[in-house]
């Protein structure tokens, strides 16, 4: 298959997007050529077959929306037609599906669309229209319903992510991910300060790895450190900015409890890779409560820092019950990359084989 993959940046030390890179990788692996159009290029080691170009939203200096789309859709054109491309995986950036879709049409290159997130715009609807076909991660990482779409689970790099022989500290708690309102970090916060009264005897210690993207998040990471500040916990709570992929699962090994508060209602990736390292992991994000049916401690419905404080302390003190390889198992070959990997191939086969011809609407 020769693949035509649009996503948001091919760099290994994204703090956001660093899996993609794992993915377009994962996939060239079965494929005679890959084009990337991506918007970031930075820490990228491109296989023999795979070629990586940046994607513009400007073209000569004028914004795609105001007549950039016609010089961007003229270069593309040539460039795809002379790399006869069988399909296209669009990974997250999904305004590039009804943007290029003109174009993509006109060349017979069906899309196959990557969407995993709580939240509706009505680009996404235009998304929705322009894709064959959609894969997500579970029925709440894409809310519109359509027969078009199809959940095939997460993808963790298993290799990278495992459990090692060490025994984590019994008071350390963890949390990874971008800082957003939206992961409700706060949340955890003022849980450790209630933990530090009701547990005296025990020192509950947070690590919050991530670093803002946008404006709010940088004003919510300092509105966070002036909670730390005000609740006395600058010896309880460290914020540790961004940390490299490739370094996070000595962090999940190392604590006791991953917590992720996140609102976003789709799958969180870090949920997921704390429990292929083997930790223990608490959350709020409702995708997960199915996947959790069999430790439903690990899940809780309320948002009150004091219920979560509760049950961060039932589970500190039930550290010894768990076997890592036993929530390893809850990924691999449910939401591991090579499954995941396996099922879009599935899925861009399919859409490519049965038909440049057949409608799709």
């Amino acid at each position: 298959m020769r693949l035509l993959i649009i996503n948001f940046a091919m760099d290994k030390n994204s703090p956001v997007w660093a899996w993609q890179a794992s993915v377009a990788d994962a996939l060239a692996k079965n494929c005679q050529s890959v084009l990337v159009l991506t918007e970031q290029i930075g820490d990228y080691d491109a296989p023999p077959n795979v070629i990586v170009e940046l994607l513009k939203h400007r073209a000569y200096g004028i914004p795609y929306q105001l007549g950039g789309c016609v010089v961007t859709q003229w270069r593309l054109y040539k460039r795809l037609r002379s790399e006869r491309i069988d399909a296209c995986f669009i990974h997250m950036n999904h305004r590039w599906s009804y943007r290029l879709y003109p174009l993509l049409g006109m060349l017979d290159i069906p899309i196959l669309l990557w969407f995993a997130h709580g939240t509706t715009p009505f680009s996404l609807r235009l998304a929705l229209f322009s894709a064959r076909r959609v894969i997500t991660s579970s029925p709440e990482g894409f809310r519109i319903p359509s027969p078009k779409v199809r959940i095939i689970g997460q993808g963790i790099d298993t290799d990278l992510f495992r459990p090692n022989n060490e025994t984590p500290d019994p008071d350390s708690i963890v949390t990874i991910s971008r800082i957003s309102r939206r992961k409700r970090i706060d949340l955890i916060i003022r849980a450790i300060r209630i933990l530090k009264d009701i547990a005296p005897h025990h020192n509950f210690h947070l690590t919050v790895i991530g670093a803002p993207l946008i404006s709010d998040d940088r004003l919510y990471a300092q509105e966070l450190k002036d909670l730390r500040r005000a609740e006395g916990l600058d010896r309880n709570v460290a914020f540790s900015g961004f940390i490299p992929h490739r370094k996070l699962p000595s962090l999940y090994q190392t604590a006791f409890l991953h917590v992720n508060l996140s609102a976003t209602g789709s799958m969180d990736k870090s949920v997921l890779e704390a429990l292929s390292c083997g930790s223990m992991i608490l959350t709020t994000n409702i995708s997960f409560r199915r996947m959790l049916e069999k430790n439903p401690e690990f899940f809780i419905p309320s948002d009150k820092p004091e219920d979560i404080a509760d049950r961060i302390l039932q589970l500190r003190m039930r550290t010894t019950v768990y076997d890592k390889n036993e929530l390893r198992a809850l990924i691999v070959g449910r939401h591991d990359l090579t499954s995941y990997v396996q099922k879009i191939f599935r899925e861009l086969s399919e859409i490519a084989h049965y038909g440049k011809n057949t409608p799709h609407h």
